[in-house]
């Protein structure tokens, strides 16, 4: 059985695959006033340039988290359930209702990091400048 820690609202992942390539991915999560949904960025290692957003739909609460197997998974509260997806976002790892032992541990982990006013304001606004955040990477290729 995974187990889940570290949440987080925006993680960097360096070595993220990309075909038959590696490259890096950015993810975070914007809050709106319809709740929070993931957004997840790569750069395509052929050419340099950024990569169209991927988004999943919204949610009440959502968490970027490192599950016990060493990869990134992304938890969701729908308030009746939480619902774990992979981090290629494309499928659910499992769903954990009220009544299962381990509801009480998951709801915990989006207690850990509740964002502040300047937080919020910050994880808007990277959405808009999703192009300085790799900066650092262009200039080393």
């Amino acid at each position: 059985m995974k187990t889940y820690s570290n949440p987080r609202m925006d993680v960097t992942v360096s070595d993220w695959p990309y075909g038959q390539f590696r490259t890096t991915a950015r993810f975070y999560i914007e809050r709106t006033t319809r709740g929070e949904r993931v957004i997840r960025v790569t750069i395509d290692p052929k050419t340099g340039r950024l990569s169209a957003p991927k988004k999943l739909t919204y949610a009440y609460r959502m968490r970027i988290v490192d599950g016990s197997d060493m990869k990134t998974y992304i938890i969701e509260d729908n308030v009746s359930h939480i619902t774990v997806m992979r981090g290629d976002m494309k499928f659910q790892e499992e769903n954990i209702f009220s009544g299962n032992e381990r509801y009480p541990a998951m709801l915990a982990l989006f207690e850990e990091k509740e964002q502040t006013g300047e937080e919020t304001m910050e994880a808007s606004r990277h959405y808009r400048e999703r192009n300085a955040c790799f900066a650092e990477y262009r200039e080393e290729t």
